[in-house]
This record gives structure tokens, sequence and C-alpha cells, in this order.
């Protein structure tokens, strides 16, 4: 039998579906009228608008606003109707925007021109799946073209549809023809949709059996536990739904799920059908697609979440996804709205309330985010990520006192203190370290590199200030090194390496690690003012105020800028220059 992994099926859709991303090989369509102004016979007046409406719309797109470049080519296609490529594009548009069924409106009519075409076809089998028409849906989905071919998904959502008919059979053949090998991780997804459709056909035997299975192969996945626990409740077994969802929060406390599924007031799950069914398996695809690195594919992955959430509205993990994905565009508006379709009683609510309220403090919205955080902080004694979210955005706003005390609630909860944590007392050393409680700082960063010893970034941070303080030298430099082992193309970590060695008072070195840092990050003030320093001390003068030049123009921090200008005007003196450790030690000046 062929086995067909459900991971496969990002190469199959990348190749199968050319036509929703580039309709044309030269990328997106243009509109036929709009395509002849290079012409010598001048435009009619009617199509300058027509122009600017298609220009507005590909600029929208490009920017990822797929709102407003559906509102501008729908308002260029009603000037042209019948315009073959000015109604693909608004289809198109339309789906990457969520407006399916704006799109199944004009789906017939790309069919018409296009009658293979994948996603017309899809779209039209969405809303005949939504109308619970599964026969209708099944006719769209066989009318999709060879070129067009859906590979593996076509499988995937006739199964869903033959058991929308209640032709079980059939749906357990197509099922079949994509088991994967018996015993992977990769079985457990399949199980569960087996489990389903046995409870659809009334075997409850069967489907515990599977659902039971399949939380054996993969109990670390957290769409596998909560799809396992609700089918155990709607079979009788709430006693061991509750207690897997408690387990399963115990070990990954950060599951936030495991709240709102425990709780008394969680939702009854809904029995599966055909709709949830084909909405999970347009899920899955879209984050197959979203998250492939060969083939970066980010939008095409957000029609396959719109086409989810439409089909099932309540699909919560495809807003937060969708708003995800709009956070990637620095569309925070929208990924706001996103995350509001997630109501009170879904499990992802809480989730839901401290990404919006993180989005808020990137929209000049800070004080709110602030405050909405405390709440959150106060309403959930037991949990740490909302404190811990605070305490990061405190911290960024340099507002560290209040950050420290964030921090200082979030480690106050940790039951189970684990190597995941290593960042909680990394992030409370910085703020320590910038308030100037250096033996608390330090206390923090051991114990981070205790828990993960590892850490480039800690290795870095806790190394540097051995170094900056005079203390701990071979050991502060020793972990500068292994930093740079293992970040070797970081230029903050290289350009500490650097600088530790010009606090050393060994210029040459600080030269050769200064420079191999402005390769990595060749736009940072600081670096680029620091080889400048390097360059005075070996003699390197003119090449010195020109990397002090190049600081200027990089926008340093403010407090930088007078001490910079200096240098430039009179050099490195005692007034501007940092001494080397043992000068500090010291307290006089000896020279490099």
């Amino acid at each position: 039998m062929r086995r067909t992994s459900l991971a496969l099926l990002s190469a199959a859709l990348l190749l199968s579906l050319p036509a929703i991303g580039n309709a044309q090989q030269g990328g997106t369509p243009s509109p036929a009228k709009p395509a002849q102004r290079g012409s010598q016979t001048p435009a009619p007046p009617s199509l300058i608008p027509l122009d600017g409406r298609y220009l507005a719309a590909r600029v929208a797109e490009q920017d990822h606003d797929y709102d407003a470049a559906a509102d501008q080519i729908d308002l260029a296609l009603a000037q042209t109707p019948d315009d073959p490529e000015l109604l693909y594009s608004a289809f198109r548009l339309r789906i990457y925007a969520g407006r399916i069924d704006a799109a199944a409106q004009l789906a017939p009519k790309v069919l018409a021109t296009r009658p293979g075409d994948g996603f017309a076809n899809l779209v039209l089998a969405v809303q005949a799946i939504k109308k619970g028409d599964y026969r209708a849906a099944e006719q769209q989905i066989d009318k999709i073209g060879p070129e067009n071919q859906l590979g593996p998904l076509r499988e995937y959502v006739l199964a869903w549809l033959k058991a929308g008919e209640k032709e079980f059979p059939a749906a357990r053949a197509h099922l079949a023809k994509l088991k994967p090998a018996a015993g992977e991780r990769a079985e457990a997804p399949a199980l569960v949709i087996d489990a389903q459709i046995d409870e659809m056909a009334g075997d409850k035997a069967a489907a515990e059996a599977k659902y039971r299975r399949a939380i054996s192969l993969d109990p670390s996945g957290l769409r596998t536990t909560v799809a396992v626990a609700e089918g155990l409740r709607r079979l009788g077994k709430a006693d061991d739904a509750r207690q897997l969802l408690k387990t399963y929060g115990e070990k990954y406390s950060d599951a936030v799920v495991m709240d709102g599924l425990i709780g008394p007031n969680a939702p009854a799950p809904k029995p599966p059908t055909a709709a949830s069914g084909v909405a999970e398996i347009l899920f899955d695809i879209g984050g197959i697609l979203a998250s492939d690195q060969r083939n970066p594919r980010a939008d095409l992955g957000l029609i396959f979440y719109q086409l989810a959430a439409s089909l099932r509205p309540e699909h919560d993990f495809a807003w937060l996804m969708i708003s995800g994905l709009y956070e990637q565009f620095q569309l925070i508006p929208k990924a706001i709205a996103a995350l509001g379709k997630i109501g009170p009683s879904s499990p992802l609510y809480w989730q839901a309330r401290l990404r919006i309220a993180a989005l808020d403090a990137q929209q000049e919205k800070f004080d709110q985010a602030i405050s909405q955080l405390r709440t959150l902080v106060a309403e959930k004694p037991d949990r740490i990520d909302a404190a811990l979210t605070l305490a990061d955005l405190l911290r960024g706003k340099e507002r560290y006192a209040e950050a420290v005390q964030a921090y200082d609630t979030a480690i106050q909860r940790l039951h189970n203190i684990e190597e995941r944590h290593w960042s909680v007392f990394f992030g409370r050393g910085i703020v320590e370290e910038r308030l100037k409680q250096w033996p608390k700082a330090e206390a923090d960063m051991k114990k981070a590199l205790e828990l993960s010893p590892e850490q480039p970034h800690v290795l870095n941070y806790l190394g540097y200030s051995w170094i900056d303080q005079g203390l701990h030298l071979d050991e502060g430099m020793k972990m500068l090194e292994r930093a740079t082992e293992l970040r070797p193309d970081d230029g903050a970590i290289t350009d500490s390496v650097g600088w530790a060695f010009y606090r050393l008072g060994q210029y040459d070195k600080a030269v050769e690690w200064l420079e191999r840092a402005i390769e990595q990050k060749g736009d940072d003030a600081t670096i680029i003012e620091h080889l400048g320093d390097a360059y005075w001390h070996v003699g390197r003068q003119r090449e010195a105020r020109f990397q002090w030049e190049r600081a200027l123009n990089q926008k340093p921090d403010k407090d930088r800028l007078p001490v910079i200008k200096d240098k430039l005007a009179n050099g490195l003196s005692a007034a501007n220059d940092k001494p080397t450790v043992y000068e500090k030690a010291a307290d006089t000046k000896q020279g490099g």
C-alpha cells in the first residue's frame, strides 16, 4: 500500500496550485485593457480610474493589506465586469481577505474560462459543505483538473464528504490511501480522523480505541490532546478526558487552553461533522504552507486558514494563526480584529487577550496594554504568562523597577523550575543590571546558565559584564568565546568579544573582532563607534574618525551623541574614552 504523510502536502500544493499566487508566469495578472497602455493610441478617460484602481490594488496586495486590495480591485471590476483577468484578480483577492462568500459569487465566472481551477472549485465546494450538500461538494472537487491536482488534500476532503453522506466504507477507503506507517507520530492525526468518522458511524468502541492509540503516539501534541479529550468526553469518558487534560497542563504549564477545557464552564464538545473535518484539513494545510522554510508562502497559508474559518467560524486556532500572519505582515489592527473573533467561551480566550494587550502596546496604547496585563496577572494567580508579558513590555520601555516586580511575580509562581524557564531569570537579571543591582543580576544569570548552560546570549551578557567590571577575566573571556562558537554570525556577540579585548587593553585583537562584527552587523552605531575607538588606539586615527562619522549617521542613543562629537573634534581622551579594566582598578592612566 502506498503511504502518504500529511507533511508531503506542502510540496504537492505548491506544485499544483500556481494560479492562486501567479496566474501567469510573470506574476499577478494584469487586466487586459490597462495592459494596452503602451500603445500609441491615447487611452480613453474612462480607463484612467480603472488603471489607478488596479495599481492601488497591487500596492495594497504587496503590503498584504488584502482588504484594501480587494476593495480597489472590486471598484475596477465594476467598470469592466467582463474582463477575465480582472475577474480572476478580484476572486483571488477576496479569498485572501477572507471574503469567501463574495469570492464564491465570482467563482462560476472564473470557471467559465478556467474550468479546472483548484481554488474556484474548492471555494464552491466549501459553500456546498456549509449548506450540507456533500454530494454537490464532491462533484465540485471532482471538477478540479489534472493540472491543478490537489494531491492528498483531495483524498482527505473526499473522505469527510463521504462520511457526511453516511457512506462510511467509502470514507475509510479514501483514508486508507493516505495511511501513514503504524507506530509513527504522524499516525496520530490520521487515527483521530478515523476515530471521528467511527463516531459519526456510531461505532463507539472503535472510536475510543483509536483515540487512545492516537494519544499514546503523540502525548505532547496540543491539538491531538484536545481532539482526543473532546472525543472521550463525547463517548462518556469525561473523567479520563479531564485527567488527560490535567496531566498535559501540569507537564506543559504554558498550554493555556487547558484552563478553559478543564474548568466547570468548559463548553460541551460538538460532535464531528464533515464541515468540521474538512476545516481541520484546510487548517493543517495552511500551517504547512505558512511554515515551510523551503517555499515560504505565508500568503498561501492565509488562504487556507481563511477557508477553514469560513467553514467553521468557531475555529479559534485558525483565528489565532490568521492574527499571527497579520502581525507578521505588520498589520496590527487586523491582527487584533482576528483575535477579537475568539470569544469568552473559547479555551483560547486567555491567549487571545494576552496577545491583544501585547499588540496594543505596539499601537501607542502602552498604558492601556499595561492596565490590561495587570488585570490578567491578578485574574489568574497561578499563571506566569501575563506577568512575563508585562515584564517584557516594561523592560522594553526602560521601566526597570516595575519590570523587576513583574518578573518577581512570575518567578514566585513557578512551582517546578525547569530548563525552559532560563529566560525568566535572564530577563530579570538584565533589568537588575540596568538598575545597578549587580549581585542580584549576577545570581539570576548564573541561575539561567544552571538551567540551560549553552545559552549564547546569557554567556555573552554575563561574560562581558564580568570583564567590564574587571571580575573573573579568564572565565568571562571563555564565556564570550563559547558564545561566539554557538552563534558565530551574531554581530552583537562578536562585538562583545571585541570590546572585551578593548577593555583588556588588547587593541590589536579588539580591531580584529570588531571588524568582524561590522561585517555581520554594519548598521549598528555602537559597534561602529567601538571600531573607531579601537582604530584610534592602534594608530589608525583617520579611519577612527571615519567610523565615528558613520556612527553619527546611524542614529546612536541620545546620550552617545555628544561623546561621539567630542571624539570627532578632539580624538580619544580621558574624558571620552573608557579605561582598561586594569586602569580602572588602579584608578590611574597607565596607557595601552
